[in-house]
């Protein structure tokens, strides 16, 4: 313990009146969501705890844009191959629309592998149950077609190669997969809170670019019946131009997303949006890819989660969707990968090793040592020293 009486908890706290205390306010602001909700009643949440109200004006109260009062004189979105036409959507309304993007057989493929995964765990007493319905979390262990989503994988996606060339567009080369995983709406559940899934950022607001994109994957029609996803297009507009801790004003009113079943949409991350109400008595799904900037932390942390035996089969690219390639700014494993770029299949910068050492219980992390460790301990099998002779290796049979 310190005798110096500056480095005293009793003195630091004593000299730090909350006025003075650095960027708190920012940080506590709680914005842009403070002001959302000051500045539109309408858009607060639900009380779970009571019947959704049908008649008042709310958020999940709406239908769809060519049905809106408000929306449909404008031209929103509509379904589209065309990838000027896409950017030219996203970029005035916050998301844009991919017509066929996945084949009717991809579709259906991707829909029966998902409801079938959706019994599968209510059986297995693993179903995730939220306000709205039931979630199917880490879609990259439970089928080889969300595998090839993520990858964009044009057999798996047919508009996978427009997929991935828009996210490098928006996001930049060596982007990363922040999560993957199906929103269900079902009868007699509540519609999300409208949000950003930028928030994490939050108070700070990007306003160049979003830091994050969604690839929204449709595999049934959706509409105001069924809880179509709930949006405020161009609303990305009203929170960049408030700016980091600024005040958002009023904002236009919500809409259902309308698309057919194989529509891919993709959407700003500071556009705001939630789960609709479902009507009917079929659960709907749609399957939310969120993508990150390089540097950015993951959502899901595939480290840990994903299947040794998916590990071991995983393409160059699937290993770096999952940030199992490290680069000097991050995912580095005891220095394992700094000086390395974080591209895909990039040898110095590959964590695959590391993981695999884990999952074999052979882990063996380089602990104290000095001049006078025994002999033992300098001379073990460190999986260290191994991922840099699999480098050295691999190096030399390219050349």
């Amino acid at each position: 313990m310190s005798q110096i009486e500056q480095f005293s908890q009793e003195y630091i706290d004593k000299n730090t009146p909350e006025k003075e205390m650095l960027f708190k306010s920012f940080l506590d602001s709680r914005e842009p969501y403070t002001s959302i909700f000051k500045n539109n009643p309408w858009l607060a949440p639900p009380n779970f705890k009571k019947p959704l109200s049908r008649k008042k004006i709310h958020y999940w109260n709406t239908t769809v844009g060519r049905k809106h009062p408000y929306w449909k004189t404008k031209k929103l979105p509509t379904p589209t191959k065309e990838i000027k036409q896409i950017r030219k959507d996203f970029k005035r309304w916050g998301y844009a629309l991919i017509e066929d993007g996945m084949s009717k057989d991809q579709c259906e493929a991707f829909i029966e592998r998902l409801l079938e995964q959706a019994k599968g765990e209510k059986l297995a007493g693993v179903n995730s149950i939220t306000p709205s319905g039931q979630y199917v979390h880490t879609l990259i262990n439970k089928g080889e077609i969300f595998r090839g989503c993520i990858e964009q994988d044009p057999s798996h996606v047919q508009a996978g190669l427009l997929i991935e060339s828009f996210l490098n567009e928006t996001l930049g080369e060596g982007w990363i997969c922040h999560s993957f995983l199906a929103n269900g709406a079902e009868k007699g559940y509540y519609p999300q809170v409208l949000h950003l899934d930028q928030s994490p950022l939050s108070p700070w607001i990007t306003e160049e670019a979003p830091a994050l994109v969604n690839t929204l994957y449709i595999p049934q029609d959706v509409n105001e019946l069924n809880g179509g996803t709930l949006i405020i297009p161009g609303s990305h507009k009203n929170i960049i131009k408030a700016g980091s801790n600024g005040e958002v004003g009023k904002l236009p009113p919500a809409i259902n997303l309308e698309a057919k079943a194989g529509t891919v949409m993709l959407f700003d991350g500071r556009l705001l949006h939630g789960t609709g109400v479902n009507h009917t008595d079929k659960i709907r799904f749609v399957a939310a890819m969120s993508n990150v900037k390089s540097w950015m932390r993951s959502q899901e942390n595939w480290i840990v989660s994903v299947d040794p035996k998916i590990i071991d089969i995983a393409s160059p690219k699937l290993l770096h969707r999952m940030g199992m390639q490290a680069a000097t700014y991050g995912g580095t494993i005891e220095g394992f990968g700094m000086g390395a770029s974080g591209k895909v299949n990039e040898i110095h910068g590959s964590t695959k090793y590391f993981r695999e050492a884990l999952d074999s219980g052979k882990y063996i992390r380089v602990g104290e040592l000095s001049t006078k460790s025994s002999k033992k301990d300098l001379k073990k099998n460190y999986t260290l020293k191994g991922a840099v002779k699999e480098v050295k290796k691999k190096v030399k049979a390219s050349k």
